[in-house]
Parts: structure tokens; sequence; C-alpha cells
């Protein structure tokens, strides 16, 4: 008995049971906060999404006509309950994981929309999401409830370096070894297709101010790397008003090449200018074929030519429009042959209304600034070892534009920055694309814009 009162065996077992005690406690209180860390970055995600639907929905209701007409809020709490957090009573969004939370447990959703964020005014949005819980081993420190809250803030960005050319449902693509030169402004495609822009082969020199898409981006990832793909909006097309216009001149479905009414014009000495108060004037050109090797023709500043049928441009002819405006009837199309050379200066000021027919007149102002207004959707291709030199806007929303072989195409000048606007737009071969001295002054369509978290 004396020996079994002695005996030590057993001693460190107890001992360990009893050390056992606290870290059992402090073990699950681990537990119990790493459950509240799981919270956070659950609500978190739904913080995220609301900020980020809210600030999208802002983006398109500022860009009118928003498809989507709900309100931000709306649109931000509905993101936030697909990600299982709703405010009481408020479970029935599209979508929603919500649900009916276990006794004891609440959320709340708040959104603001805030005029700027430090310090710089803009389109923001902060979203708040908590969960508050009862608290379990976390009561032997006095915490009867916990509150887990996350914060987001979503803020629409501007891109920086507006477009000067747009592809309105078509892709933009580079093929070969083109030489792209716009610095100071960017390319943009509104087509939704995961190729709106897409490179094909390795051998191009891109200096680009910007490259946008609704789309995606295919080809090579040292190109596609700098765009912006999948933006929340469209580019607004700033002379979409022009579209409808011609079917009141030309009729609904004229007969191709389609002159619209208009007499042939006498192209013996040259293009003709369309002029309301000189009736033998109130002409297209028709068919009109350059002579090669002649001087160059100069034609009248502020002048609006028609041209129906196939303008053909010989090779080592020349055409010099300063401040005039082409405008290509439906059906009608160029036919650039090499060494041929164009260049085309759209007027500064909006045309008067006597150079342009009645149905014409009240958009007048659209052509302020229009060296070419390709009305056809006959296949835009300039190509060969062809010059064509622009200052101003060329808008080709039914045609696809292709640059290939050897032309050069140089949109921007001192003191303007032109637009290259179109149904498609390809750049192949060895084309340059230059819009050196392009300041922006000229340019109508918009910085693109994307929301982007930034808290």
């Amino acid at each position: 008995m004396r020996s079994l009162l002695r005996s030590r065996r057993g001693s460190v077992a107890f001992a360990t049971v009893i050390a056992l005690v606290p870290l059992i406690g402090v073990v699950a209180l681990g537990g119990e906060a790493g459950s509240w860390y799981v919270t956070r970055q659950h609500a978190q995600n739904a913080a995220d999404a609301a900020a980020y639907s809210g600030a999208v929905q802002e983006l398109c209701l500022s860009n009118a006509p928003c498809a989507v007409t709900q309100t931000m809020d709306y649109r931000a709490k509905q993101a936030a309950a697909q990600n299982a957090f709703c405010n009481a009573g408020s479970t029935s969004y599209p979508g929603s994981k919500c649900g009916t939370p276990p006794a004891g447990i609440s959320h709340t959703v708040q959104v603001a929309s805030l005029g700027s964020w430090k310090g710089t005014p803009g389109i923001v949005v902060q979203a708040t999401v908590s969960q508050q819980q009862p608290a379990y081993l976390a009561r032997v420190l006095g915490l009867t409830t916990v509150n887990i809250a996350a914060t987001a803030v979503a803020k629409v960005q501007i891109v920086e370096k507006p477009p000067c050319v747009l592809s309105l449902t078509g892709s933009i693509s580079f093929q070969g070894s083109p030489n792209i030169n716009a610095a100071n402004c960017g390319m943009a495609s509104n087509s939704t297709a995961k190729d709106a822009i897409n490179f094909t082969g390795g051998g191009m020199t891109m200096n680009l101010g910007s490259l946008t898409t609704v789309g995606g981006c295919t080809g090579a990832a040292s190109f596609c790397n700098t765009a912006l793909t999948y933006m929340p909006t469209p580019i607004p097309n700033p002379f979409s008003a022009l579209d409808g216009v011609l079917t009141s001149l030309c009729g609904a479905n004229p007969s191709l090449p389609a002159k619209c009414g208009l007499p042939s014009c006498d192209t013996k000495s040259g293009l003709v200018a369309y002029n309301a108060a000189a009736p033998a004037t109130r002409c297209t050109n028709d068919g009109y074929k350059t002579k090669g090797n002649s001087p160059p023709q100069t034609l009248s500043a502020g002048g609006v030519y028609f041209i129906s049928g196939t303008l053909t441009m010989t090779a080592q002819s020349q055409i010099d429009g300063p401040g005039v405006t082409f405008i290509l009837l439906p059906g009608a199309k160029f036919d650039m042959k090499g060494g041929a050379f164009l260049n085309i200066t759209g007027p500064t000021t909006a045309p008067v209304a006597s150079s342009l027919p009645t149905a014409l007149q009240p958009y007048a102002s659209l052509f302020k600034y229009m060296a070419i207004y390709y009305a056809s959707a006959e296949p835009a291709q300039f190509g060969g070892n062809s010059n064509i030199n622009l200052t101003g806007n060329i808008y080709a929303p039914k045609a696809a534009v292709t640059f290939q072989g050897n032309p050069t195409i140089a949109v921007g000048g001192a003191g303007g920055c032109g637009q290259l606007i179109a149904k498609s737009i390809a750049f192949n071969g060895n084309a340059t694309f230059d819009t050196t001295g392009c300041r922006n002054e000229t340019t109508t369509l918009k910085s693109d814009k994307y929301v982007q978290l930034v808290q």
C-alpha cells in the first residue's frame, strides 16, 4: 500500500489533461474566429459584386439609351442577393441565393452613390455588406453577438486617349505587317464577338493610345494584353442620325448602283460639286475615272461631291480636295490603282444648305469635318501602293473597310484628328495607318469607360 501511495505513474497524464482544457478552449475559439474569416470572405465577395454591378448600371444609365432600366440600387442589391446577402424582407431578386437565414443571423446591404473618390470627381458606388450572428465560445471574451462586415468601392474609369477608329458591328483585324501609329488616339470595336479585335501574325508595329472592345481579343498575347476587353457599354456612334436619311432621297430598296434621282454630271472637266442653287450641278458623278499621268485635279473648297457607280483612280493620278466631302451613294465604291493619290481634307465648318439636297439639309452639322460619307454597303478596299491622305472623318456604317497591300492612310493632321468609323475594319499586308499630329480637337468619338474596383 505504501508503495502504491508513493507511485508517480499517471501523474504526467493527469497534468496533460489539466493543461489540455484551456488549450482545447483556445483551439475552439480559434475555430470560431476562422468561421468569422470565411464569413467575411463571403461578405467581401458580395460587396465587390454589389459595388461593381451598381457602378456598371450607373455607367449604363449615364449613356442613354440603357437597355437595363433598373436603378443602380436595385442592380447592386441584386448582385449581393446572388451572393446570398439580402436585407430582411428583400429576397425576391432574380437569381437570389438568400433564402431564410438561421435563427439569430441577419444580413444588411447598404449601397451609396458617391460623387468623388479620394478627391477626384466621378461616378463612384460604395457597397457595405454585413452579417450579424451570435457569439458562442467568444462569450468568454464578453461578446454576445458578432458583426462581420465588408466594404467595396467601384469607380467608373475613363480611357485617357479617345478612339479615332471605331468598328460598329464587326471586328478590327490586323494581318501581316501593318504599321499602326496612333499614339494620341486609339481604336475600338463595338462587336460582342470573342474576336472583336483580331491579330493574325506577329510582324505588325503597334503604337496605339488605347485599344478597347465590348467583345474579346484573339491572336498574339503580346498585342491582346494591351487591349481592354469586354467593356460594359459600346461607344456611341456620333453619326447615327445619318443612317436613315438617304432612304428619303434614294428610296428603301433602290436599284444598285443607285443614283437617287440625280442625273449624271458632265464630268469632262472633272468631278462636279452639288449646288442646289445651280440646276446643272444637281447631279451625281457616275462611274467617274481619273486619267493617269495627268495634272492633279483640285476640287472646289467647301464642295459636296456625290459619287455613284465606281470612282476609279488610275495609276499616277491625283485628286486634291481641300475642305470637301465625298458622299458615296448606295452601290458606289472606290477602285484605287497603284500609285494613285487621294488627298481630302474635310470642311472645318458645316456645309451651307445649298450644297446639300433637301433631305440632308437638316443634318448639315454632321458633315463638319466629314471627308467621306460612304453610304454604300459595297466593301471599301484601298490597296496597292495607293496613297490616301485624309484629314477629317470617314463614315462607312454599312461597309467593310479594308486596307491591303501597301497603302498609306493618314487621317490625322495639324490641328485635327480624323475618325474612321465603319461596319468593320481590316489592316492587312504592309498598310500604314498614321494619325501623327492628331490632337483630338475634331474627335467626336467619346473615350471608352469601364468599371474598376478601387477598394
